[in-house]
């Protein structure tokens, strides 16, 4: 992706170009940062849960959990103030709403979760949907007599549950009342407050449960039957095994949706995040979202971060652009979906360096799901998953032209040369005295003669530099294209001295002639300027 090129008024070269490059680099090191600020902003205002157009916000609860947390409120109380979330006319009947109320229910700090008082939700069965507190919880199914306790503690028979009419029908009778709360003496930490509700916007039943700080302990070991897809996640290593990969993941899920089992359809988080499974493997992972709504139903990568919330606060690490929309709009771009390049946390790389864009591929799969009163609801879902691929895979056209390999080098100077495509271009310079530092160049200057081999011309980039700053000696120099090394060229540097006060001499004057240059019947006079710390050219005379 091109850059528009940075225009700037160039400095005043008698105040010293080391000040410009100081000037240079703290103007980047701000936009580094007001960039890092404007993603912490992002990340804040997912925290505090964007409302989604066309819906309503969610009035603060008469009692909070903190309440319930310090003791000044009761469980009981905080647990009618959840219940009335879904039960209040008109009740969350969309899948905006439900993202929505889901991150404000999983904000920490918020009115709705501190400490061990948080909201879990329970499809009609032992399998979690919602888990305030660790959404990569969510998926896996209780212990059998936690929730058999739990319903008994609801007045709901566990055995009715082998016939959807009659588990609708007792969660429906159910429903009327205002929960209950439990308590399983033998097995610690299993107690809290439940209520049971018939979901307005699926319309089957669910459980929402409080003050159950619910942990592995409390979960049934997992047990998963894979489907083995035709190209799993650890066999993604191009284009092409991407979109078969993704392919394989939108098929699987779109038919467990079309199923009607809401428990098939929460088991595959499960199964989308199992590292010993094919969907999982390093940075290869499957995200899911609501076309419509931008309601994300599962990340194999980061589910706290990203699950079961509305998508688009995450901004591109250099461009600043949301991520989500590039890899919706790759979705959208064909009937067979499409691909998309864009920086991402990769959570095989704990430093999360700049070396190579994640290859994204996305597309729209249509489900059929088959609603209790008979009805289908078509919904759309954008799959998308990506790969990192390694340096030795980046092709980099372009090259470092000036300064040339061997060239020596003094006074103030250009840095240049030109590449097809980059988000960043950088410079190292590594001196004589093994003191290594970094500038950012200019980049997207018109090169006409680049249009043959990048198919466009805005592909220069330059930096302006002081090799006096350096001290004299050989230096290496390295161009960077998004901290790949495009070029290198070893230079050799001459000062007029060392030391701060020879980094720009002033008040000098001086001029000689050269004889026999460029030519042998011609004279060519140097002067001293003071501006470029070099000598230029003043005249040029025939004998």
């Amino acid at each position: 992706m091109k850059k528009e090129m940075q225009r700037e008024t160039l400095p005043d070269f008698s105040m010293g170009i080391r000040g410009h490059m100081k000037i240079t680099y703290q103007a980047y090191t701000v936009g580094v940062l007001l960039l890092v600020l404007g993603m912490a902003s992002s990340v804040r205002a997912q925290l505090e849960c964007p409302l989604p157009e066309g819906v309503t916000p969610l009035a603060p609860p008469p009692v909070t959990a903190q309440q319930v947390e310090d003791g000044s409120a009761s469980l009981t109380d905080f647990a009618l103030a959840v219940r009335d979330i879904f039960v209040s006319e008109p009740g969350i009947t969309s899948l905006k709403e439900l993202a929505y109320v889901g991150c404000l229910l999983r904000q920490e700090g918020g009115p709705w979760r501190a400490g061990n008082i948080y909201v879990t939700r329970q499809v009609p069965s032992p399998r979690i949907f919602i888990h305030a507190k660790d959404q990569s919880l969510s998926g896996r199914q209780l212990k059998p007599e936690i929730y058999a306790g739990i319903l008994h503690a609801l007045g709901i028979d566990p055995a009715v549950l082998a016939s959807a009419e009659e588990t609708r029908a007792a969660f429906t009778e159910a429903a009327t009342g205002t929960g209950a709360l439990f308590d399983l003496p033998d097995i610690p930490g299993a107690s809290g407050y439940a209520v049971p509700l018939i979901s307005g916007a699926s319309g089957h039943p669910v459980i929402v449960s409080v003050g159950f700080d619910l942990d592995v302990s409390h979960l049934a070991p997992v047990e998963l039957e894979h489907i083995e897809p035709p190209v799993t996640a650890a066999e993604v290593v191009d284009r092409d095994s991407l979109k078969a990969f993704v392919t394989a993941a939108g098929e699987y899920y779109i038919e467990l949706v079309a199923s009607g089992d809401a428990n098939a359809v929460s088991n595959a988080r499960v199964v989308f995040r199992d590292e010993n499974g094919p969907w999982v493997h390093g940075s290869v992972y499957i995200a899911i979202t609501e076309r419509v709504s931008r309601f994300i139903h599962l990340h194999g990568g980061f589910p706290n971060r990203f699950e079961l919330r509305q998508s688009g606060t995450v901004r591109h690490i250099v461009t600043g652009e949301l991520v989500a929309e590039q890899v919706y709009r790759a979705a959208e771009s064909d009937p067979e979906g499409g691909f998309v390049e864009y920086y991402f946390d990769d959570p095989d790389d704990e430093f999360d360096r700049l070396e190579v864009p994640k290859v994204g591929y996305a597309r729209v799969f249509t489900a059929r799901l088959p609603r209790p009163d008979g009805s289908i609801l078509t919904t759309d879902y954008i799959v998308n998953s990506g790969f990192y691929p390694s340096v030795e895979d980046v092709e980099l056209r372009g090259r470092l032209e000036n300064p040339g390999a061997g060239s020596f080098q003094s006074g103030v100077g250009a840095l240049w040369g030109w590449v097809c495509d980059a988000e960043l271009v950088e410079f190292q310079i590594e001196t004589a005295q093994g003191e290594v530092e970094w500038y950012p160049a200019m980049y997207g200057m018109e090169r006409l003669d680049t249009q043959d081999a990048c198919g466009d011309t805005n592909n220069g980039f330059v930096l302006l530099a002081n090799w006096n700053r350096f001290g004299a000696g050989r230096h290496t120099v390295t161009t960077f294209v998004n901290r790949i090394v495009l070029d290198q060229a070893a230079v050799q540097v001459t000062t007029l001295g060392e030391g701060a006060e020879e980094e720009f001499l002033r008040g000098a004057v001086g001029e000689c002639v050269v004889e026999g240059f460029p030519y042998q019947d011609e004279t060519t006079t140097l002067e001293w300027q003071q501006e470029s710390q070099n000598f230029v050219i003043t005249d040029v005379q025939s004998e």
